[in-house]
This record gives C-alpha cells, structure tokens and sequence, in this order.
C-alpha cells in the first residue's frame, strides 16, 4: 500500500466561493477516480498557527494505482482548475503503508 499525503494553503486573494468550490471538487475525486482504497479530505481546525489549510490522506494498492490517480483526467482537471488558480503553497509526501 502506498499512503499519499498532499497539503496546500490558499492565497489571500481566493474568495469564499472559490474555496468553497475547492472542497466540493475536492472532495469528488474518489468517486471519478478509480483504484483509490481510501481518501480523507478536509480543512484545518486552525489549532496551530501556520498548517497547511487543506489535506487530501489517499491510499492506494500500488504505485501505479497511484500514478494513474496523479494521471486520471478527474485530477488533472482538479489541478488546473481548482489548485493552480488558489495555491500560495503546497506539500506532498508518499510513505509506503503496512497492509492489514
């Protein structure tokens, strides 16, 4: 298993809407993306001051379930129009996970 773990802040100029569109998009891709085994996204309680303020937690079987969810026309929609226009910054990191 292969664990995925992006995080972005968001400009100061996105707007509420915008953000809002984010989520919704966001929260989307596992349903239009096939070979994705988990996904957990969301938006930062704001406990720590200097967090990333969105987090997408995936996991997928193998590398290449991974790379073709990075590849899938549902993400790179998502990427083009819902990241590149509202990151300030971003992380990713992918660890392998133990399976069950």
């Amino acid at each position: 298993m292969i664990t995925h773990v992006w995080s972005m802040t968001f400009t100061e100029q996105s707007t509420a809407e915008q953000r809002a569109a984010f989520g919704t998009a966001m929260a989307a891709l596992p349903s239009q993306i096939e070979g994705v085994a988990s996904f957990k996204s969301g938006s930062d309680l704001g406990l720590n001051s200097g967090n990333s303020e969105v987090v997408i937690i995936a996991e997928f079987a193998d590398e290449q379930s991974w790379r073709a969810y990075i590849e899938a026309p549902a993400h790179v929609a998502f990427v083009n129009d819902h990241v590149s226009p509202l990151c300030a910054s971003w992380n990713a990191i992918q660890i392998a996970s133990p399976t069950a």
